[in-house]
């Protein structure tokens, strides 16, 4: 986790990140569940969804081959399966979820989105989830995917900032 806080003050450091951006990726990490859950102010009844880790991070880079060699030897990744259906990037597995890395995005050097893990997501529960999700939150514009490239599905939307979340199964990728 601490690597992954440096990161994300490297970034900011480098101009690769906002200051908007670097606190919403903190926050990400930092606030309690309650905290982020809760809308204007106002106390909610408990979360939408459970959320018990961070599945993944996706970061944009200039070289995926180069950038593999540095997260394999930094961390000791495994080269996974590919990152999009365009074959543009490749996910590298760690023993409890993965970081993505993709060269197909124009900016280089940002972290794209975060997917939090949640205890089951097939096609019909993202379905239901997406639709409690609007329900409750209707600015967020959540929507249920399947992503051929993993066999699995998510929920994809917008924290108020515009910043994209996914929501993945814990089992799955």
């Amino acid at each position: 986790m601490n690597t992954l806080v440096d990161s994300l003050f490297d970034q900011y450091d480098r101009g690769r990140m906002t200051r908007r951006h670097l606190v919403q990726a903190l926050a990400a990490f930092a606030l309690p569940a309650s905290t982020l859950a809760q809308q204007d102010g106002a106390r909610s009844s408990g979360p939408i969804v459970r959320g018990l880790s961070v599945n993944h991070v996706s970061v944009t880079v200039s070289d995926v081959p180069r950038s593999f060699a540095f997260y394999e030897r930094l961390f000791g990744v495994t080269k996974g399966w590919p990152a999009t259906d365009a074959g543009t990037g490749i996910h590298m597995d760690l023993p409890d979820g993965y970081i993505s890395i993709d060269s197909g995005a124009g900016q280089k050097g940002v972290i794209t989105h975060f997917a939090v893990a949640v205890e089951h997501m097939d096609q019909a529960a993202a379905k239901r989830l997406a639709d409690k999700i609007n329900s409750e939150l209707p600015d967020a514009k959540a929507r249920d995917a399947y992503q051929a490239n993993t066999g699995g599905s998510t929920v994809n939307l917008r924290d108020p900032d515009g910043t994209f979340v996914q929501i993945s199964s814990k089992d799955g990728r």
